[in-house]
């Protein structure tokens, strides 16, 4: 397997579970999904990074320093577009998944020669979609028992004292 950090949403994690028990992958398939489980970086879908490929986004790649082509990675073999489509139950969809952009995973193939899978591009991915944002985004908050701490009068009349009531 590599090193480069895997990034799986839970819900990918659950499905690249449930392939593991599935009695249709071949043992190559198997060592590679148990490896990709294995240098997982677990992460919500709020908070996965828009440069990082999961089930069902459409991405930019190069195989083998080859031409640049444009995919769908999908479940299974039965996707609605499958002139695009990448089923993460092949070994290069697999592969793709989880990468951000500009990492290269150096696929094994059966014959032992390394194929080099670049992810170049996430063009879409169906969770910051429906964040409508980028991942990543620092949101600022104040919580709501502490002011300003602009000057010293604001220190001064901040009473953080809870009242006999908290007891």
């Amino acid at each position: 397997m590599s090193s480069i950090q895997n990034h799986i949403t839970a819900k990918d994690s659950a499905y690249l579970q449930s392939l593991l028990n599935s009695k249709d992958q071949d043992e190559d398939y198997l060592a590679l999904l148990r490896g990709k489980l294995e240098n997982a970086n677990l992460l919500l879908d709020h908070t996965v990074d828009r440069r990082v490929a999961t089930i069902d986004s459409r991405v930019e790649i190069s195989i083998g320093g080859g031409f640049t082509e444009e995919r769908i990675l999908t479940r299974d073999e039965k996707a609605s577009n499958p002139g695009n489509a990448l089923p993460i139950t092949t070994p290069r969809g697999l592969a793709l998944l989880g990468l951000k952009e500009g990492d290269v995973f150096p696929l094994r193939k059966p014959n032992g020669i390394i194929e080099p899978i670049k992810l170049i591009k996430v063009v879409y991915q169906p969770e910051a979609a429906k964040r409508g944002e980028e991942a990543g985004a620092v949101v600022q908050f104040q919580p709501h028992w502490k002011k300003s701490l602009g000057t010293d009068a604001d220190m001064a009349s901040d009473n953080d004292d809870p009242g006999p009531g908290a007891a």
